[in-house]
């Protein structure tokens, strides 16, 4: 049997997206993809990384998240409808947000994602404070989030 190593060779890298304006932690080069689960993720970023070897490849993910599921699910439903369908979404806690980029990165599917939040009430304030410090890297240093 053959082995292979799917340890993720960096940190998680993590982006916002608010508006036209993207911010992204680190100075390598990155490309973004669009995917509607995580198995078409894994197919793209594959894609990606067969044309572009060594580039990091970060999955947009569209978030709302609030204090707890049962917020962030009336939150979902007063968004109008905002979303794009053709990618990934996560509604919830913003500890279960944490949880879904470490396993995006931890399984190899991704090298992170750039989070693009659905509504206005307080997400931002949620991700710059409680989801942006837990993916920091393994010695708690801060990576700033520069314009991609």
């Amino acid at each position: 049997m053959a082995a292979f190593d799917i340890t993720p060779t960096g940190p998680v890298r993590v982006g916002v997206a608010a508006g036209t304006d993207v911010r992204v932690d680190g100075a390598d080069e990155f490309v973004r993809i669009r995917a509607h689960d995580l198995s078409d993720a894994a197919r793209r970023a594959a894609s990606v990384r067969y044309d572009r070897p060594g580039v990091d490849v970060l999955v947009d993910i569209e978030v709302v998240i609030a204090r707890d599921a049962r917020t962030a699910r009336k939150t979902m439903s007063e968004a109008d409808g905002r979303g794009g369908g053709d990618t990934l979404s996560y509604v919830g806690t913003p500890t279960g947000l944490v949880g879904l980029i470490n396993d995006i990165h931890g399984l190899g599917i991704a090298d992170g994602a750039v989070l693009i939040p659905l509504a206005d009430s307080g997400v931002l304030a949620l991700l710059r404070h409680q989801v942006l410090p837990e993916l920091r890297g393994p010695r708690g240093d801060v990576r700033q989030l520069r314009p991609a």
